[in-house]
């Protein structure tokens, strides 16, 4: 998921749908990235040129791709985000139902704390959050939208070591500090072009209130 934006970046200046890329966005979108590289060292660990990881850069690259489509197609034609997210989770779980056989049928054996963890992953970590994406990239765009894998590390990582007491070491933290500025970096891009969208909005509504005045004067 760290390495959506960059790609919902790139795709967005191929098909036009990314036009506000300005220094200090770009930024802040290349800081973030190089904040998750510092979280999880990838330069330590081996394997890298690997199926395994090509197959992450892939599952990035579609991601962002669903993003775009979903930003250039869906949203912003009358329907309701609600309404798009639960109709893709239940197109979603009907394709979901239809493969079930194919993995194998068993017995399942259901515990409680295994019912509760699906419930909650299913109501906050899947449908308000495919409801909330969908807002995102209605109000936001696409590659803001993206931005959030970028927190998905910070949070991880912080939930372990503070949950699982795993270890947290002095470049992790740094990595977190540079992920939070470089997406703060991104946020302040958007602020700065909604007040400029504002203004020219409100430009626009005094020129026609003062238009409809010098009319009214005229009959």
């Amino acid at each position: 998921m760290s390495g959506v934006p960059v790609w919902s970046v790139l795709i967005g200046l191929a098909i036009g749908t990314e036009r506000g890329l300005r220094p200090v966005r770009l930024a802040g979108l290349l800081l973030g990235f190089a904040g998750v590289l510092l979280i999880f060292a990838p330069w330590q660990q081996s394997g890298l040129a690997s199926w395994g990881a090509l197959a992450i850069v892939g599952a990035a690259a579609s991601y962002a791709i669903g993003f775009a489509y979903m930003g250039h197609h869906l949203v912003g034609n009358g329907i309701p985000t609600i309404s798009l997210s639960t109709a893709q989770l239940l197109a979603a779980t009907g394709l979901t139902t239809l493969m079930v056989p194919v993995g194998g049928l068993g017995t399942v054996h259901v515990q409680p704390k295994a019912l509760m963890a699906v419930v909650v992953l299913g109501i906050f970590a899947t449908g308000i959050t495919f409801h909330l994406t969908y807002r995102i990239i209605a109000d936001e765009g696409a590659t803001n939208a993206a931005t959030v894998g970028y927190l998905l590390p910070v949070v991880s990582v912080g939930l372990g070591a503070v949950v699982l007491d795993e270890a947290f070491s002095f470049r992790v933290a740094a990595g977190m500090v540079v992920v939070l500025v470089g997406v703060g970096m991104t946020r302040r891009q958007s602020a700065v072009v909604k007040v400029q969208h504002a203004e020219v909005e409100a430009q626009h509504a005094e020129a026609a209130q003062q238009a409809e005045a010098e009319q009214d004067a005229v009959k």
